[in-house]
């Protein structure tokens, strides 16, 4: 009996830390050097967010929106998931967050599989455009885009500066890829079919909100990835990392942080919110920033 009430006893300290430390924000920084970089780009830095699933930090996500001031980046990538497919889009603390940073700040968004799901019974269906949560996921998007956010549903878009071109894109792959216990490959030829092919001469971002599939998207050409997805493991242990993917694969390799493959480079974040059934522990939402320097 002593027994259970320990077990009990432990179990509520962590329920009680995991609801403490989801109201936290932690900021990780990484420097990402490459030769392929126009000199114009050396020293450039933005602010990736992702998986905030509606969440929110203060009033009107003040304590987000402050922290992100702070860090005075120059654009921001949304790596997905901004959304929860199943509640309202607009108005919503997602679109609230946004509507304020698109005011000051270039937003490049690409969808994670919440907004695909959204995107997806549109294009299936067409009888739910009258639905309230798909009418709200429309003019979720139809006011962002009149405020100049970026969203790229496998579209390529360029951030320009002296002329010099950062090309960003923003990769949208199948449901399939996303269904739990189940990871199927990609097929050699997937990217170039749904992407076409990288612009050659320029450094290329690609914004992929899953980020299991590295290889493929280096393959592709990309020169450095942005990813969310798996809520850094969700649980996260010292010496291990996480422990476990929304789409029940343990220990996922590419959980959260830096990853490099011939040269190439992925960050992933462990996100800023969660859904449903998903926990968080040892594992404080994060923004990310993102410093590219050329080096020779």
């Amino acid at each position: 009996m002593q027994t259970g009430y320990i077990v009990l006893g432990i179990i509520f300290i962590f329920v009680i830390w995991a609801l403490i430390e989801q109201k936290q924000l932690v900021t990780t920084k990484y420097i990402v050097t490459s030769d392929k970089l126009p000199k114009v780009f050396d020293g450039i830095h933005f602010v990736v967010l992702a998986d905030l699933h509606n969440y929110k930090f203060g009033d009107n996500n003040d304590r987000l929106v402050k922290r992100i001031e702070q860090l005075s980046p120059e654009f921001l990538i949304i790596a997905g998931d901004m959304i929860n497919k199943r509640t309202s889009c607009y108005p919503s603390n997602a679109f609230s967050l946004l509507n304020q940073l698109s005011k000051k700040y270039k937003i490049f968004y690409a969808y994670g599989n919440h907004e695909q799901r959204m995107e997806e019974m549109l294009l299936e269906n067409k009888e739910l455009a009258s639905q309230d949560i798909y009418t709200s996921w429309t003019e979720y998007k139809k006011i962002l885009i009149n405020q100049g956010v970026s969203f790229l549903d496998n579209k390529s878009t360029a951030y320009i500066k002296n002329k010099e071109k950062l090309i960003i894109t923003g990769i949208s792959i199948e449901r399939k890829f996303f269904e739990r216990n189940n990871f199927p490959a990609m097929e050699e030829d997937y990217l170039n079919t749904i992407l076409g092919k990288r612009y050659e001469g320029k450094y290329q971002v690609l914004i992929a909100h899953n980020p299991m599939y590295f290889t493929n998207y280096a393959k592709w050409g990309a020169d450095l990835t942005i990813s969310g997805h798996l809520h850094g493991g969700m649980v996260r242990l010292p010496g291990v990392g996480g422990v476990i993917s929304p789409q029940v694969k343990l220990f996922p390799k590419y959980n959260a942080g830096n990853f490099s493959e011939n040269g190439q480079q992925m960050i992933v974040s462990r996100g800023l919110g969660s859904h449903s059934y998903m926990p968080r522990l040892f594992n404080a939402p994060e923004i990310v920033t993102v410093t590219l320097k050329y080096e020779a």
